[in-house]
């Protein structure tokens, strides 16, 4: 029987592993209009309770643990902060740009002897707080069968309701989708990926089926790709304290009224430093599931 619990609160809803807190979902939190409020995981722990993001911090405000970013979705920003202008060759503030990822509800939850699962209803405005997109988002909470650790898979499907919806990446790093911003001890993670790279500064703009990063006083997150997602392998953003599938990096999508979108990812939380093959067999896991 699982020991992973679901509990309602006034911002969403947390999952435990007993009486220690696994993570906080902030569905709900009134945030500035220029960090582009968003739903997110914050905080994120290990089994043992070492804290793996960074929620807010004072360089940029708008990244929020672990979250779904769209820099730019037609002429909205659903990342947050500045925006990068090839024009001017540098970040400048635009003012009236940001759009909000507003969660509706959460009309399904489910715990079961395998582990807990988490429907959500959002809708993506723009900057005039206008619909442009009707997203449906599973989580399902489990633990690792081959180690002390969690294994979460998150979905999305994404359906504009726009005649015409483009999803592009910044335009000078090429940020966007899933992120995951790292704090202490994970602020200078080791970063190693699928294809035998390691470090964040190797790994970056590169394809891989996963990439894991390592705390340097324990502790591990890992980022997977699903084999049917689109341009699997995704080409991944990494930065020391960062961990992103980077969807647009190689261009952006462009989707019509009455298309979808169906992205699958999964993230195993673990307490040490896995080997190569304990990875791989997470992976096995994660995809056969």
């Amino acid at each position: 029987m699982s020991s992973l619990q679901f509990h309602h609160n006034c911002l969403g809803f947390e999952i435990h592993d007993g009486d220690r807190l696994v993570t906080l979902y902030r569905a709900t939190e009134e945030l500035p209009r220029n960090e582009s409020p968003k739903p997110c995981f914050a905080p994120i722990y290990t089994p043992s309770g070492v804290l793996i993001t960074e929620y807010r911090p004072a360089d940029h405000a708008w990244h929020t643990g672990l979250y779904f970013g769209w820099v730019h979705v037609n002429d909205a920003n659903l990342w947050g902060g500045a925006w990068y202008l090839p024009e001017k060759g540098k970040y400048e503030e635009v003012e009236h740009s940001h759009g909000v990822q507003r969660h509706d509800a959460f009309p399904e939850v489910r715990t079961d002897k395998t582990g807990v699962s988490v429907t959500e209803q959002l809708t993506w405005l723009d900057q005039d707080d206008q619909p442009m997109v009707s997203e449906v988002r599973t989580f399902r909470f489990r633990a690792v069968s081959s180690a002390r650790g969690y294994l979460w898979s998150i979905q999305t499907v994404i359906e504009p309701v726009v005649e015409r919806l483009t999803m592009g990446a910044s335009k000078a790093a090429r940020y966007s989708g899933l992120e995951l911003r790292m704090g202490p001890p994970f602020a200078d993670a080791a970063h190693r990926s699928s294809e035998g790279l390691v470090g964040h500064e190797q790994i970056m703009g590169t394809r891989a089926r996963w990439v894991c990063a390592t705390g340097a006083t324990g502790g591990a997150v890992m980022m997977i790709d699903h084999p049917q997602n689109p341009r699997h392998p995704v080409t991944w953003f990494t930065r020391k304290n960062l961990l992103g599938a980077g969807l647009l990096m190689s261009g952006p999508i462009e989707l019509q009224r009455g298309e979808t979108l169906t992205l699958r990812y999964g993230l195993a939380i673990l307490d040490h430093e896995p080997a190569v093959e304990m990875i791989e067999g997470v992976y096995e896991q994660y995809i056969n599931d």
